[in-house]
């Protein structure tokens, strides 16, 4: 008996220790496998951005109503970013903590309006309903070097008022070399609602 007890203390195995290191190792190792093998696909991005989008539409038009004020959407050339009409006229929400901050998109994701009638499709008068007309007004926005400067801004490409409703818009999103698209549309009683078109 004295035979067999010695040798089962001669027996080694892994330490818990030992264990857990290769357990890491084989993470971290499937985890670069991973993102190597199978990276964003632009597909998936614009679906990422669009709800984005969508669900920044609908904050833009709950904080009109909440706050009192009106808020527009602005199509940047990279992206977007959303402003605030105050009394000296339309004011940049920039505040990096804000969700309604300066979004900057992808090179291969883009923003368009969409004229929503056959009356209105440059962009610069008035609205669809020709009722409502927006003139350009001075932002302030700081330059690279950090000093103010009075920028004109355009007409919103979305505006939402402080009444619940909206001036109506249907924004296009889409990606080059994926075969459909997004379109985020307003309508004026303030329903905002997202449709996918393949192309």
């Amino acid at each position: 008996m004295s035979e067999r007890a010695s040798g089962a203390s001669q027996q080694r195995g892994f330490t818990l220790i030992e264990i857990l290191v290769v357990m890491v190792i084989i993470g971290v190792v499937l985890t670069f496998a991973t993102l190597s093998v199978n990276p964003s696909s632009p597909a998936d991005r614009l679906d990422t951005e669009s709800q984005r989008l969508l669900a920044l539409t609908q904050a833009a038009a709950d904080d009109a109503i909440l706050y009192g004020k009106t808020i527009g959407l602005q199509i940047t050339g990279h992206g977007y970013r959303f402003i605030a009409l105050g009394p000296t006229g339309w004011k940049l929400i920039g505040d990096p903590d804000s969700p309604m901050r300066p979004r900057r998109l992808d090179d291969d994701i883009h923003v368009d309006r969409l004229a929503t009638d056959k009356r209105n499709q440059n962009n610069t008068g008035s609205t669809a309903a020709g009722d409502l007309t927006l003139s350009s007004s001075p932002i302030a926005a700081a330059n690279p070097s950090g000093n103010n400067t009075n920028q004109t801004v355009p007409r919103p490409d979305a505006l939402f008022l402080s009444s619940g409703e909206l001036v109506p818009f249907r924004l296009e999103v889409s990606a080059k070399h994926v075969k459909h698209r997004f379109d985020i549309v307003g309508q004026t009683n303030g329903d905002i609602r997202i449709e996918r078109i393949d192309q």
